[in-house]
């Protein structure tokens, strides 16, 4: 009983550690341009910038985006980008109409976690 007590409590000292990776993260900020009020052309944007997640997640460059909540202030929302180059998210982020525009700003860093991050489908059943 004592040697299964020690294989079980000794078989997390003995496992792989996991694969890691960078992955560049952004957080999507209130631009000089962005005003509370919903109008006709806020709401094209907003058209236009939910196309180009869906567009960057289908060409499975982005991993993760949401809005966050009212409690982060000017920051509005976040990306995780399936890179390690600043310079490929910031083209990527340049292309996004809101941030054209300057309804939104982005601020971009390397993040370092685990290979393989991301929203992932569980498997049918």
């Amino acid at each position: 009983m004592r040697y299964l007590l020690f294989f079980a409590l000794s078989a997390g000292l003995f496992s792989q550690p996991p694969e890691m990776r960078f992955y560049v993260f952004a957080i999507l900020e209130k631009g000089p341009k962005w005003t509370p009020e919903v109008t006709p052309e806020s709401q094209e944007l907003q058209k236009g910038h939910m196309a180009n997640i869906q567009k960057l997640a289908a060409e499975k460059k982005l991993l993760l985006a949401g809005p966050l909540g009212q409690e982060a202030g000017d920051m509005r929302g976040i990306f995780v980008f399936d890179t390690d180059k600043i310079e490929d998210a910031k083209e990527w982020c340049d292309e996004d109409p809101a941030v054209k525009a300057g309804r939104l700003k982005v601020r971009l860093m390397r993040w370092y976690s685990v290979k393989g991050v991301g929203v992932h489908t569980p498997p049918a059943q």
